[in-house]
């Protein structure tokens, strides 16, 4: 059987580590090593990692999730490779099987899989959102659950494309394939995740995925998401939206999006965006398991 590296990259984690590291130890794959890189956490995310059978790497100084993304997959000793973030879990204990079984008996050029995830929040039963995006590099946004060949890849720290820029790296010389049911249980924890930390802005999303893809990037659903994260980028983003993609003007989402994140204030569309996300969504949203369509 050939060696399978679980890789969690982790800050700041002491609160969720534990959850996630018991979840990959679980999947009953045998040959299976748990990597945790501790990314220069001034909390107790070694301490916590230390408790468990896993192989622990510490940066001396904190190097961004990028960096550290590209560092697991120098480090790991397997022949694949599986990424769960933090705070997040496997929905299934057969995942890590699933990987080795696709890339050992399915098509010899294929060297990355995606998977759909669902998010949840502690004390709320079941899902609050779901991932079905089928474009392999916006659904890596999210790095758990995403599987690779181990090769060598270079990281980048530019917001939002940490791990599709890895994934780039592969569309050059493979092919990649999809699980399309919810490998990953993702946790929302504003403040925890990246995405909802007002530190995290410090540049254009839309140029960077314009640098990434070669060509724009419909960011409209990510308005919502920057009015009330960076609301200082939120002008900027929409020209360039329309500066580099004109034809979003006849789109009627465009302007829902773009006229919500500006002319509301943003205490209340946070009260909005939590209303539809815990007393909308959660109803309308469906977790698909492994073996179901």
């Amino acid at each position: 059987m050939p060696k399978l590296t679980i890789c969690i990259p982790a800050y700041n984690s002491e609160r969720t580590l534990a959850e996630s590291i018991e979840s990959a130890l679980e999947q009953n794959y045998p040959d299976k090593e748990v990597l945790v890189i501790d990314d220069g956490s001034t909390d107790a995310t070694a301490q916590v990692a230390r408790l468990y059978d896993v192989r622990l790497i510490l940066n001396e100084k904190n190097e961004g999730i990028g960096l550290t993304l590209a560092k697991l997959m120098k480090e790991a000793q397997g022949k694949y490779v599986i990424y769960l973030c933090a705070d997040d879990v496997f929905t299934d204990k057969r995942f890590a099987g699933d990987v080795v079984h696709q890339f050992d008996t399915g098509d010899s050029d294929i060297g990355v899989l995606g998977r759909y995830f669902y998010f949840f929040r502690d004390g709320y039963p079941g899902a609050i959102g779901v991932s079905r995006d089928e474009n392999i590099l916006t659904q890596s946004c999210c790095p758990s659950g995403m599987a690779f060949r181990k090769m060598e890849v270079e990281g980048t720290n530019k917001i939002f494309v940490e791990m599709p820029y890895i994934v780039s790296q592969y569309l050059k010389m493979w092919r990649w394939s999809m699980f399309k049911w919810d490998v990953v249980a993702a946790r929302f924890h504003p403040g925890g995740n990246t995405g909802t930390k007002k530190s995290y802005y410090t540049e254009s999303p839309f140029m960077n995925w314009l640098e990434l893809l070669g060509q724009p990037l419909r960011f409209n659903e990510g308005f919502i998401q920057l009015k009330n994260r960076a609301p200082h980028l939120l002008w900027q983003e929409i020209r360039l939206t329309v500066k580099h993609d004109p034809d979003v003007l006849k789109i009627i989402n465009f302007w829902l999006y773009a006229l919500v994140a500006l002319l509301v204030p943003s205490f209340i569309l946070r009260h909005l965006t939590s209303f539809y996300r815990h007393r909308i969504n959660r109803n309308l949203v469906k977790i698909i398991m492994r073996g179901e369509k």
